[in-house]
């Protein structure tokens, strides 16, 4: 893809921007480019936008896409009430200033990133990393300096977790920045890998020549290292120092220990038997601590990065050490020795034009269904994009609005394209698209989860994942180093003890777990909810809250949430059988139905039995019934409660409620 430089409208008002919040005068002015861009497009081809939303329509939109979840009951009727003309525009500040638009965000970057809740192959946790980016989304940190802090970061998870980025490939560092060329570049180098690339540019060489940027980053070291026998002197043996980057012990002195320390018995079977239980245990807390520890993200002075051994063309020989250059755009001067630091810098320069190309396409694709230019991970070179100027003035926006992801946003979702009904033909990525209106899209997993959270709990952020302290502090050994063995065994049955869970508190401080422990039969509806859901191995918390990715079989799974494995934002849309099967009977649903939810909350409260179907109508798809389904209800609801369970289950299950419109 050939070098694009910053659009007439970007360069011209740069100047007046500093890294304040841009003004809304400024995001008017990026609405009303890419308006021209899309109308130019749409003149082009003599297609009209689509119908307008209405009232019902948009405000399921916006809360679906940016708090990331429907709207309520009563959300719904104070908007349509509302007679205040700018009550659009309103509603869109409040929800990117919400915790929802944070929830909602981290779900988008956590599949960009593909994290996970542990470093894969090891046990360390990674609560600290997810924490610290939704500190980042909270105070609206603008994403080239957030990307630029992950990848420079250096030290521990604890004390800097935004190394969570680097740990996520640990020691996969030619993967690693394949995939960070497709998540910040919208450039797909992977090929290059190994040969080069048969429908691209890329080289082999110039493959190595980009990591090599990160030749002398390291992610591990080793701190198992047995001390070194003392030398024996004149009459004496000589004095060992204690290696500080060791936590080596000895583990047949900790099977000692544990037999004193248990009163064991090991003259039998059955004590040996219960000595070997334990030192199973402790020697696995140890393996999996000392592996935590050794995660740490520096700098090898020494390292280089030299071609494999196979490769094969006559620009380089087998072995020769790849010096680190950019590949396309262009490095700019700089007095750093860091070739990290140098590479951070050039990644997010505005000479390097994919990296703001790629954060306009990737959030016009989020809003509308589809990028300015597909696909997302491999954009095609210029002559092919249905629309250039678009995807030219979503760079522009980008760079006026210094990479703020609420200004972005709204001046997105303020476009005559957004706000639009959806197109409902099949559109292939092979195929033009003009964006008449966004195309028609099915909420993804974690929409889907965090609406159906909103129609059981009066506050789906009850519950939120902590940064991981508790963790973190049984586990680091750094300040310490080695310690003696009754020390360690103590630390060890710590953490055999640790539950994850115990990292989801409530709004006091106060571990889940903690409180579902209670057997008291009494307790507030929302308690009930919560034990309902822990029977079927559920947490009624909003999906950034969950472990990352939910396990096999969970809701969020079936509905198609990434593993976050080996593929960028890698969630699907498909339809199974296993979704089917979820709202059909699956546990969601039932907790749903139950008495103790907020919407059989709202419906008590309403005596007349055709307005409690309204409340039901409100409530899953956000609009009024049709004279049609009124008619149909009135015959329906004279069963009672058992009519308004069917009701719930029926709308559940229309494609009403899964699409955005």
């Amino acid at each position: 893809m050939r070098i694009i430089t910053p659009t007439i409208f970007a360069c011209a008002i740069l100047n007046a921007v500093v890294i304040s919040a841009p003004s809304d005068e400024l995001i008017n002015e990026a609405t009303a480019r890419i308006n021209a861009a899309v109308n130019a497009g749409l003149a082009k081809t003599k297609i009209t936008y689509n119908v307008g939303l209405n009232d019902h329509l948009f405000v399921r939109r916006v809360y679906t896409d940016l708090a990331g979840r429907i709207p309520t009951h009563d959300e719904v009727q104070k908007f349509v009430k509302s007679m205040n003309a700018g009550k659009r525009d309103a509603l869109i500040d409040r929800l990117l200033a919400s915790d929802g638009f944070v929830s909602h965000n981290y779900n988008w970057i956590a599949d960009l990133l593909r994290i996970q809740s542990q470093v894969p192959g090891t046990k360390l946790r990674t609560d600290a990393f997810s924490f610290w980016l939704k500190q980042q989304l909270k105070s609206n940190r603008p994403f080239d300096r957030m990307v630029h802090e992950m990848v420079t970061a250096k030290g521990r998870i604890w004390d800097n977790p935004a190394t969570g980025y680097h740990l996520r490939d640990n020691g996969m560092k030619l993967d690693h920045v394949s995939y960070m060329t497709k998540a910040f570049l919208g450039t797909d180098i992977s090929c290059a890998q190994c040969h080069d690339a048969p429908f691209h540019d890329w080289t082999q060489f110039e493959y190595y020549e980009l990591t090599s940027f990160l030749a002398k980053m390291d992610t591990r070291e080793n701190l198992q290292k047995r001390p070194a026998k003392p030398r024996k002197g004149k009459g004496k043996a000589a004095v060992t120092k204690k290696d500080p980057k060791s936590l080596y012990i000895n583990r047949n002195q900790a099977r000692e220990h544990l037999a004193k320390k248990h009163k064991i018995d090991t003259s039998n079977e059955k004590g040996q038997q219960q000595l070997r239980r334990l030192a199973n245990r402790f020697n696995r807390a140890y393996r999996e601590i000392v592996a935590a520890n050794e995660l740490v993200v520096h700098s090898n002075p020494k390292a280089v990065l030299k071609l494999p051994d196979t490769y094969e063309y006559d620009d380089a020989k087998p072995g020769q050490v790849v010096k680190p250059r950019a590949i396309f755009g262009s490095e700019s001067k700089s007095r750093t020795t860091s070739e990290r630091m140098r590479f951070a810098n050039w990644l997010v320069s505005r000479n390097n034009p994919r990296f703001s190309i790629n954060l306009g396409n990737r959030l016009w694709q989020r809003y509308l269904g589809r990028g300015a230019a597909e696909p997302l991970h491999d954009m095609p070179e210029p002559e092919y994009w249905d629309n250039p100027e678009l995807v030219r003035t979503l760079q522009g926006t980008v760079l006026a609005l210094n990479y703020d992801l609420r200004a972005i946003t709204k001046a997105i979702v303020s476009s005559k394209a957004y706000l639009a009904l959806a197109s409902t033909s099949t559109v292939k990525l092979n195929e033009p698209y003009f964006f008449p209106g966004p195309v028609l899209r099915r909420m993804k997993a974690e929409q889907i989860w965090d609406s159906l959270l909103t129609l059981m709990v009066e506050d789906p952020f009850a519950y939120r994942r902590t940064s991981g302290k508790t963790y973190n502090d049984i586990i680091n050994m750094m300040d310490t180093g080695a310690v003696p063995i009754p020390e360690f065994v103590k630390i060890a049955e710590r953490y055999n003890a640790y539950k994850p869970d115990s990292e989801l508190i409530d709004r006091n401080g106060r571990p889940v777990s903690a409180k579902l422990s209670n057997k008291s039969k009494k307790g507030s509806d929302e308690m009930m909810m919560l034990r309902d859901a822990r029977k079927n191995r559920m947490v009624l918390a909003r999906a950034s809250e969950l472990p990352q990715p939910a396990p096999q079989g969970h809701f969020l799974r079936d509905f198609g949430q990434s593993s976050r494995n080996f593929l960028v934002d890698a969630a699907t849309l498909e339809g199974s059988v296993p979704q089917v099967m979820e709202l059909m009977n699956g546990a969601a649903t039932q907790i749903l139905a139950n008495r103790n939810s907020l919407i059989f909350q709202k419906i008590k409260a309403e005596k007349t039995p055709l307005k409690r179907a309204e409340i039901v109508f409100l409530s899953i798809l956000s609009r009024k019934m049709t004279p049609t389904e009124q008619a149909m209800m009135v015959h329906e609801i004279k069963r009672g409660d058992a009519a308004l369970t069917d009701l719930i289950w029926a709308l559940l299950n229309t494609p009403e409620f899964m699409f955005i419109k």
